[in-house]
């Protein structure tokens, strides 16, 4: 018997042309049913929030800015846990193959709160 997980993840390895949007894997959108028509998702890491607009389940405005943020580099690997409503939870590997932890300071000098696409 096969229970859906309460947070569902997937995971992107960051690959050529990532800055342009990302796209959510085919085989995760059975855990996004009924929500087909949402126009935006939130990205969230370190308790900061970035709006982004989705085109046909793929992050692109707002996207760009997401990365350079958070300094997503080729070889990163992201993983991305669902929390509903479109919410996702973003856990960055980097070459380490470790969370990078930079993002936590980053974020105490600049202060949180969402930010738009």
């Amino acid at each position: 018997m096969n229970i859906p997980p309460k947070k569902p993840h997937f995971f992107k390895p960051i690959q050529p042309g990532f800055k342009h949007g990302l796209k959510i894997p085919v085989g995760f959108l059975k855990y996004l049913m009924g929500q087909e028509y949402i126009e935006h998702a939130i990205l969230k890491r370190d308790s900061k929030r970035w709006l982004i607009k989705l085109n046909d389940k793929r992050f692109e405005k707002g996207w760009g800015k997401f990365a350079e943020q958070n300094d997503v580099q080729l070889g990163d690997i992201l993983v991305f846990r669902h929390d509903g409503n479109m919410e996702f939870d973003v856990c960055i590997i980097d070459s380490t193959h470790c969370d990078r932890e930079y993002a936590e300071y980053l974020h105490e000098e600049r202060g949180g709160g969402l930010i738009q696409c």
